[in-house]
């Protein structure tokens, strides 16, 4: 059957994420210090990333969304703050805003958007991702067709609703889908999970998981992924 779509995931695949994240937790503590500076004369940008990782823990049920739990972790530290309930919705808003400009603020690697441009031409175009990065501010927008979260989902890659839920809401079967990823299990093992065939972007050359099915195809550079297509 004709491959009709291509999914892609975004952090690791087409932008070094660790990079990314860490300049924005760097720049959004600096806007703490310049607007709220309570917050980092009490804690450093370590204590701040183990404080989300316990409120994730702690909240199950948003963990998978972390445009939520970014914002729960700005309402615990408001209220730790001793804010009042306005200044509170202020503050959130205000810090959250500042934050999601800087997480957007990516650099694409150099085959990303010759590669998208020259596929788009023959397939159709999505992203999956269990991120919050926004296509639209990152300005892959005219590229893709669309993106679909974990919070869009309600869980992340690689629980099988990811997936399922996409080819429910595209009218796809699996067959018609391949999905392109760097992590061998958020992105290989979730979409074969579904049944979707899934080419594994190995940018740095690591060793394949043993205890895993092996990917459909495995490429290091995107810019392969056309040639690879075309010859299916």
């Amino acid at each position: 059957m004709a491959i009709k779509l291509l999914t892609f995931d975004l952090d690791d695949t087409l932008w070094p994420c660790m990079i990314t994240i860490l300049r924005t937790e760097e720049r959004l503590h600096q806007w703490f210090a310049n607007h709220h500076p309570d917050i980092p004369n009490q804690y450093s940008i370590k204590q701040l990333r183990h404080k989300r990782i316990q409120l994730a823990k702690k909240h199950q049920h948003i963990a998978h969304d972390l445009t939520a739990l970014r914002k729960k972790s700005f309402s615990q530290l408001s209220q730790e703050m001793g804010y009042s309930p306005q200044q509170e919705q202020q503050f959130i808003q205000d810090a959250f805003d500042f934050y999601i400009v800087e997480r957007n603020k990516v650099s694409l690697y150099d085959d990303v958007i010759p590669t998208l441009e020259r596929l788009k031409t023959n397939y159709r175009l999505g992203a999956v991702t269990n991120g919050n990065a926004d296509i639209y501010r990152i300005g892959l927008g005219h590229l893709f067709e669309f993106s679909w979260s974990a919070a869009d989902a309600g869980q992340q890659k690689p629980h099988p609703i990811v997936f399922n839920s996409l080819l429910e809401k595209q009218k796809l079967k699996a067959s018609e889908v391949i999905h392109i990823g760097d992590d061998p299990i958020s992105d290989i093992q979730g979409a074969q999970q579904s049944g979707i065939q899934a080419i594994w972007l190995n940018r740095h050359h690591s060793p394949w998981p043993t205890v895993l099915n092996p990917p459909f195809i495995e490429i290091d550079q995107l810019n392969q992924l056309p040639a690879i297509l075309k010859a299916l």
